[in-house]
């Protein structure tokens, strides 16, 4: 796969913590959890290109970013309630900008 475009209903959180850094929470439920946990799975020190709209200033970002660090969390776990919880992945990104 050479390409996953995110739809805006599973980002959570997208901010710049500095100039030069991107942290992007994720939350992905459904058919789309397989496809972005492995997309994700191994992509550290990888070179991303991500296109958006930076939420506060409405300023269009379009550039290179490093994948610095994944964090990824599975959950809920399988149940035999009733009524469980689907299936969905968090993901915490934490990106560099390559300049």
């Amino acid at each position: 796969m050479k390409d996953l475009i995110v739809p805006q209903e599973y980002v959570r959180d997208f901010h710049f913590s500095t100039d030069e850094h991107l942290m992007i929470m994720l939350r992905i439920m459904g058919p789309d959890l397989d496809q972005a946990r492995d997309f994700f799975k191994s992509s550290a020190d990888k070179i991303f290109h991500i296109k958006t709209i930076e939420p506060v200033h409405e300023k269009e970002i379009s550039d290179k970013f490093r994948l610095n660090s994944i964090y990824m969390d599975e959950g809920p776990p399988i149940s035999v309630d009733i009524d469980p919880e689907p299936e969905m992945i968090r993901l915490i990104l934490d990106f560099e900008w390559v300049k």
